[in-house]
């Protein structure tokens, strides 16, 4: 299994290239930069590192064609795979909190990804691009410089017809926030979609965003994940109701302005929600706690592994040099 990090949103380049380079000497396979609404350009955040690293694989996550037409976004992870040397990758996916702080109301969501990946993997060096979408179109597009190794094109995908979509033409698929039960389903979703599209698991990667908390004081980790639950697969009900009853689902939802607020203010507090589903939340949506419980985690990666995942993506927040050094000597090792 590859292990990737995801840089927090934060991270400035001087910052990713230091972390990358130290996740590289770990053996760590790639790095990603996030892309959030305030966030940097992710592309820049990783240029530095493409120009000090040799080995490690990078790229942003996640894209969207609301935000960035696809010829453009095209032109930016080709520039990065020049600067790399032909370690760049990709991620795009559906909307994100890009698209809403830029007011945009999102529709026809597989339409939009479909359309942008068939023009990042259409694109050549030597071969006009000639595209005509009922979204997008591109005329005459020829990067003659793209010479270096075409960058991997990831799909974030989770729900249904993403999936079927995104098992016809990617690369490499990454679900988000994903628990055993849900895993189960959307590896079944994703074999009818390759087996529909005449492929195999072996013609695609498969990963995972798990977030990673894992820190030298127990309480401060914990602290950590309960301050970023919101964002875990945004608490759909879909994603709870194989460890959460239906009362405690409904409790959920209704304080839902109370698990943003708690991510906005940077506290562990979530007004209203009892301590016990709190408990089960961070439990069985990220990896939390102090050094003793990464055995217990690891463990959990090794079973995703069984299940076909072929990589997985660790989430950092703070302290991201030491969580990379806990990774780089714990889970590397376990796993690759």
């Amino acid at each position: 299994m590859k292990i990737d990090v995801i840089l927090d949103p934060d991270t400035s380049p001087a910052e990713a290239r230091e972390l990358g380079q130290l996740a590289e000497r770990h053996g760590i396979h790639a790095v990603w930069a996030s892309n959030y609404p305030s966030s940097r350009d992710p592309f820049m955040t990783l240029a530095p590192l493409a120009l000090a690293s040799s080995r490690i694989l990078m790229g942003p996550l996640v894209m969207t064609p609301w935000e960035l037409h696809p010829l453009k976004m095209s032109k930016a992870i080709l520039g990065l795979a020049e600067l790399s040397g032909g370690r760049a990758q990709i991620l795009v996916g559906g909307p994100t909190g890009v698209p809403a702080a830029m007011g945009i109301d999102p529709v026809r969501m597989v339409g939009h990804v479909r359309e942008c990946v068939e023009i990042l993997k259409g694109t050549r060096p030597d071969t006009a691009l000639n595209y005509q979408g009922r979204i997008f179109r591109v005329f005459n597009y020829r990067p003659a410089w793209a010479t270096a190794c075409p960058p991997t094109i990831w799909i974030g995908a989770n729900k249904p017809q993403m999936l079927a979509m995104a098992t016809r033409l990617a690369d490499a698929i990454m679900f988000g926030d994903i628990t055993p039960a849900t895993l189960h389903a959307a590896l079944g979703r994703v074999d009818a979609g390759l087996a529909a599209a005449g492929r195999s698991r072996a013609d695609l990667r498969l990963s995972a965003l798990v977030a990673w908390h894992v820190k030298s004081n127990a309480q401060a980790s914990v602290d950590e994940a309960r301050e970023q639950l919101a964002l875990r697969g945004m608490l759909e009900p879909s994603y709870l109701a194989s460890f959460l009853d239906e009362e405690e689902c409904a409790i959920v939802q209704a304080h839902l302005p109370a698990f943003f607020r708690a991510y906005k203010r940077r506290t562990p507090v979530i007004e209203g929600v009892p301590e016990t589903i709190l408990t089960k939340l961070v439990d069985h949506l990220t990896c939390s706690g102090g050094p003793d419980s990464a055995e217990r985690h690891i463990a959990r990666l090794k079973d995703f592994r069984a299940a076909g995942l072929t990589d997985i993506a660790l989430k950092l927040h703070r302290d991201q040099a030491a969580a990379i050094e806990m990774i780089g000597t714990r889970v590397v090792p376990a796993l690759g």
